[in-house]
């Protein structure tokens, strides 16, 4: 596909999704083609260009990963070891999962920690050090290995890890051991650094008007945060740039190999299945999505800002794939949409669709569901409506910048699909309906103990 006709999809479907800006880099064997449309800011009106960084969030979480790759490949960490062999102090609630939780355990999001814990430790270069000095009482909703929740703390901890054995920043290794190496001129990992750039800003529902977009107050999430996906700031290029890395097991454009092909392999291996099967993937690598697409294996990553959204999928066996940036909080709808288009029309396969949806909200056994759900940060309430529907509150119960613009999420419809103890719900912050699954991991056929949405499990508390 050529840049015209990018372009032109591009900003027909940002028109339609009411997006004010995105950038998009397709990879088609060894060709990346770089569009862009729309504005950056709608506050300066600056015309987004495939130069401007955007923030891909957690699709960071790859280049983490690739760091602490790059260790085991040279000895200095292990897979399966506690983490404790490296982070003498390490400290969280459970002291079982204290000493036994691994490497693995982390990279895979299996750690069993209940891990959106966002601390502003400051801006100096001991961020990371206090950030896991602040996180001994972090909380445990199941023992390590067990299932698969979605941690950013458990990445803020591989972050450390690289810290402490590497000697340097985090952000020092990320440009010595990747930006450099793989020549990425338009990736930076501080804000400083990004002003000598354009670059995006977030877009959040206007409180006055939510049916409107106005610039987020804030831009960024704090330095601790980095290893999460919050250090990348990068264009959509740059990006798959770096994930031709990865296909060419390891191997930088110049010849000079960063990571073994046993450790691309790795990344790619299957270390858990999903529960919730839908928007992300069926299951989880070391740091990549895994997903089928018809008969085409992809794997990838989505990244969630504050205002920003970005996708990130490709076919590793085809070397086809994208980076979608945009510049709003949800772009879910816009993403499905230009995957379903891309895949279509060069592999003939699309994205993994959610179970129908049944006609009617009634459920057979409502009290099977009802109940309190919860993980650090949030509590969902799950209660019977009229004519023995569901419906499900979200309540924050901490503070950050994430969390403070939050509009009410109150007695949002749980709609049944034909998955088994799976509904669709949506919430007002997103722009499509995603798949909660309700399951007990010891008992399949037993009361919930879990809800799992949008990649966390949340735990029964009554």
């Amino acid at each position: 596909m050529g840049p015209d006709e990018l372009a032109t999809k591009l900003t027909e479907l940002i028109d339609r999704h009411g997006i004010p800006g995105a950038q998009l880099a397709v990879l088609d064997g060894d060709t990346i083609t770089e569009v862009a449309a729309g504005v950056l800011s709608l506050r300066t009106g600056a015309r987004a260009g495939t130069d401007a960084l955007f923030l891909p969030g957690s699709i960071g979480k790859l280049y983490t990963a690739s760091l602490v790759l790059m260790l085991v490949d040279e000895g200095l960490v292990e897979l399966d070891a506690p983490v404790r062999r490296y982070l003498t102090d390490f400290q969280v609630a459970d002291k079982d999962a204290r000493d036994t939780v691994t490497i693995r355990n982390l990279l895979s999001h299996t750690s069993g920690f209940d891990g959106d814990v966002f601390l502003d430790t400051g801006r100096g270069d001991d961020a990371l050090r206090r950030y896991i000095d602040r996180i001994a009482d972090l909380p445990q909703i199941c023992p390590p290995g067990t299932l698969w929740s979605y941690s950013n703390s458990g990445y803020a901890i591989l972050g450390r890890v690289v810290e402490v054995i590497i000697g340097v920043p985090f952000e020092e290794a990320l440009r010595t051991r990747l930006f450099e190496p793989l020549g990425l001129r338009h990736t930076v990992a501080f804000p400083e650094d990004a002003i000598l750039h354009p670059v995006a800003v977030g877009h959040v529902p206007d409180p006055d008007d939510p049916s409107s977009l106005t610039v987020s107050t804030t831009w960024g999430l704090f330095r601790s945060c980095g290893p999460m996906g919050a250090s990348i700031v990068a264009s959509a290029g740059d990006v798959l740039e770096f994930v031709r890395l990865h296909l060419r097991g390891g191997v930088a454009a110049d010849g000079t190999r960063l990571l073994s092909a046993d450790a691309v392999a790795g990344m790619q291996a299957r270390q858990i299945d999903l529960v919730d099967d839908t928007v992300l993937g069926d299951g989880w690598g070391l740091g990549w999505i895994l997903d089928r697409w018809g008969e085409v294996g992809v794997i990838g990553h989505d990244g969630n800002s504050i205002g920003q959204n970005a996708f990130l999928r490709v076919a590793p066996d085809q070397r086809f794939g994208f980076c979608l940036q945009t510049n709003v909080e949800s772009a879910l709808g816009l993403y499905r949409e230009l995957a379903a288009w891309l895949f279509g029309e060069r592999l003939g396969v699309g994205p993994r669709p959610d179970p129908g949806q049944l006609r009617s909200s009634a459920v057979a056994d409502p009290a099977r569901y009802v109940g309190t759900y919860e993980r650090a940060g949030f509590r969902v309430e799950v209660a019977e409506a009229e004519e023995s529907s569901l419906v499900a509150s979200f309540v924050p119960t901490r503070t950050g910048p994430d969390v403070e613009a939050l509009p009410p999420m109150v007695d949002l419809p749980l709609k049944p699909t034909t998955r088994e103890d799976g509904f669709l719900l949506k919430l007002p912050i997103a722009d499509a309906a995603l798949l909660a699954a309700f399951f007990n991991p010891d008992q399949p056929d037993g009361r919930p103990t879990y809800v799992h949405f949008g990649g966390r499990a949340h735990r029964r508390t009554d």
